[in-house]
């Protein structure tokens, strides 16, 4: 086996490697990265048999002309001037072709460098937790390459090309420097300044599909919900802050429709900028929270803040909210990473949409959809009397009389309200919802269509709630004169989300659940604030630790703390001095960084030898006899430094005449010590200074 063959096979392997993540990430298409692996492949068989031609410069030079006009083709038709996708393509395309043309030693760097950029493109699109064994496993594939690279090297440089000395042991070596990246790179990811968003951003979300979600676009139609019902992806986190009952049904406001044509709802467009109390605390109702919660929602391509429908105060990290017409809040902005949020609750909905006028131009009232059918089915089932009452048994109608499904095979979509209502009697929520909306409307009660999420799971291993795709959801909102808007639910409880039963798939997906939202909490959308905590908490921790040593009364206990008083006389709060809450993972890299040096430290330490050992020895004589006014003098012999040894020291006379004798026979005899016999001398120096020390 030649070099040239062991460093094509290694670039090979590692050419495999490097774009794998890409078409997860939907950043390059599959078929793309599938023709890009072939090539390599047949790149690795002709390497594995060292065939001895290979691309010259100038057919290298031609392939790069021809996919020329390839490229531009790709930029601005293809793609539509998105760059990132056509600069993936000509890099996989010009590392393929280099890998065909590796003639010279130079060669082979330039194919590791684009190697190395296919690498960062696909961790610059990633997301998902398992991009770690990703990176592990390109880190050991990159230190392999670079050491034998380096090894044969040398060997060449001898004019030797025998590959029995090219093999070298690597195992050790490798999972001492993959160990002791890891360890380092705990503390370096936590303390170096922040990058506020992902340097490439691609298509896709890093976890293998597009993200969607119901109601949070500008229009729903009336399958929107039912497309992602059976998705699992966790559309939100919700952690309780104490007050919240494990069996409370939460339901999550998102965003309110009020506009209605063929089948598809419109939001109206009117927002308007909500007003900040105190920093980042905006309050929905002044009514004091009775219970809090902590929410963490994924980024869903959507300015939309879902919000329970209790919510009275929201504290976002957001200068800005909105308010539509239909009283849902929305950011100003669409997010692009995890978002964290707190909502203070109360013991009833807080709808904040204005009351509506009376003119039928109003968007609550707008009779778009309503048919003379829909109109009479809804007079006859609403009958007389108050409009919350009348609204009431419309509700009852639909939740008993209709039937839940997600089968429309073979319906058609001319008019689907009055098909579902007099024709086939079942549908998903969104039906239900719609239908409630247009009948209600005709009798001249103002409503609107609200989507956002109903229920959820708990989590045990964390302790926060999961709000999956798999509850969306659709209800209605509609204003009754004296009660003001109101949330009605026509679906039928066997159509509204439910938990998932429990058992081993139940928990094994909260475990991953847990991982996930770990994994995009400390490592995604790990930032400045983090970083301000955890310096905080080490400043603390200095300041805590300072204090034991910096008694200014004399080591007399302290006296009691004064408690100060508000301009009334009431007490105020004392911040809590204790212990510091230092994050675990913090904690974690700071104790495996420590391991680490240690390690280090053992490992490059050089061995010891007799010499080393005589010297301290001699030095640790010297430091004793000096103390009793007759110091050793530097000319002092072996031997003579023995009989003092055995005068001064008697226990430690037998030892230390073993550490003299490996000296003189290491030194003047030239003999190299064994194994067995540097632990020999380990042994009999530590029992000399043992001895040494007794004897003071």
């Amino acid at each position: 086996m030649t070099f040239g063959r062991q460093k094509r096979l290694l670039l090979g392997i590692l050419a495999l490697l490097a774009p794998l993540p890409l078409p997860f990430n939907e950043v390059v298409a599959w078929p793309v990265v599938a023709a890009y692996m072939v090539g390599v492949v047949y790149f690795l068989r002709r390497a594995s048999l060292d065939t001895p031609r290979w691309l010259p410069l100038w057919a290298m030079n031609m392939l790069g002309l021809v996919y020329l006009p390839l490229f531009f083709l790709d930029l601005l038709v293809l793609t539509r001037g998105r760059l990132l996708q056509p600069v993936l393509h000509l890099i996989l395309f010009a590392l393929l072709v280099k890998l065909f043309a590796l003639t010279r030693e130079r060669d082979k760097w330039q194919a590791a460098v684009g190697i190395f950029f296919l690498f960062l493109a696909s961790m610059g699109t990633s997301v998902h937790p398992t991009i770690v064994l990703y990176l592990l496993s390109f880190l050991v594939l990159t230190l392999v390459m670079l050491t034998r690279f380096a090894f044969l090297h040398v060997l060449a440089g001898f004019g030797r090309e025998d590959p029995e000395l090219a093999r070298i042991p690597l195992g050790g070596f490798l999972a001492f420097c993959t160990l002791l990246t890891v360890v380092l790179a705990v503390p370096l990811f936590a303390f170096l300044p922040r990058v506020p968003s992902p340097y490439i951003v691609g298509r896709g979300s890093g976890l293998g599909q597009t993200i969607e979600a119901a109601g949070f676009s500008d229009e729903v139609s009336l399958d929107s919900i039912g497309q992602i019902r059976s998705s699992r992806d966790v559309a939100l986190r919700l952690l309780d802050e104490g007050g919240l009952s494990p069996d409370r049904e939460i339901r999550f406001k998102a965003s309110t429709y009020d506009v209605y044509q063929g089948g598809t709802w419109r939001r109206s467009p009117g927002r308007a900028m909500l007003q900040r109390d105190n920093g980042m605390r905006f309050t929905l109702d002044r009514r004091p929270p009775v219970r809090w919660a902590r929410i963490y929602l994924p980024p869903l391509r959507s300015s939309s803040l879902p919000l329970p429908v209790e919510t009275a105060v929201v504290e976002p990290r957001s200068s800005t909210l909105l308010l539509n017409e239909g009283g849902a809040v929305s950011f100003g902005f669409n997010p692009v990473e995890l978002v964290e949020y707190r909502v203070g609750m109360i013991n009833e909905p807080v709808l904040l949409a204005k009351a509506p006028s009376e003119l039928p131009s109003d968007p609550a009232l707008d009779l778009a959809g309503v048919t003379p059918r829909i109109s009479a089915l809804a007079r006859s089932v609403m009958g007389q009397g108050t409009p919350a009452a009348r609204a009431q048994r419309l509700e009852s109608h639909l939740n008993s009389s209709y039937e839940y499904t997600l089968d429309f095979r073979g319906r058609s979509a001319v008019n689907p309200i009055e098909d579902f209502l007099f024709r086939y009697k079942s549908g998903q929520c969104e039906y239900f919802a719609s239908s409630m909306v247009l009948m209600l409307r005709s009798q001249g009660i103002p409503a609107r269509l609200v989507t956002g999420f109903l229920g959820g799971e708990y989590n045990p291993f964390e302790g926060y709630y999961i709000v999956r795709d798999s509850n969306a959801h659709a209800w209605v909102e509609a204003y009754v004169a004296g009660q003001g808007w109101r949330i009605y639910d026509p679906t039928p409880p066997a159509g509204r989300p439910s938990a998932q039963s429990e058992g081993i798939p139940l928990l094994m997906r909260q475990a991953w659940d847990f991982v996930v939202f770990r994994w995009d909490r400390y490592v995604l959308t790990f930032g400045l604030y983090d970083q301000l905590r955890i310096f905080g908490s080490l400043r603390q921790m200095w300041t805590d630790l300072w204090k034991v040593f910096d008694r200014q009364d004399g080591g007399k206990p302290d006296s009691p703390a004064v408690v100060p008083t508000g301009p009334l006389g009431q007490a105020t709060p004392v911040p809590d001095t204790g212990m510091p809450k230092i994050p675990l993972t913090l904690l974690l890299g700071l104790i495996a960084t420590a391991a680490a040096v240690v390690v280090i430290f053992l490992k490059l330490r050089p061995p010891l030898t007799a010499t080393r050992a005589y010297t301290r020895l001699r030095r640790r004589l010297g430091r004793s006899l000096g103390r009793n006014g007759a110091p050793l003098p530097d000319s002092a012999p072996p031997l003579a430094v023995r009989a003092q040894t055995a005068h001064r020291f008697p226990e430690a006379a037998e030892p230390a005449a073993k550490v003299i004798a490996f000296y003189l026979r290491e030194s003047f005899g030239g003999e190299p010590l064994a194994d067995d016999e540097r632990e020999a001398l380990k042994t009999a120096l530590q029992e000399a200074e043992r001895g040494m020390r007794k004897a003071g």
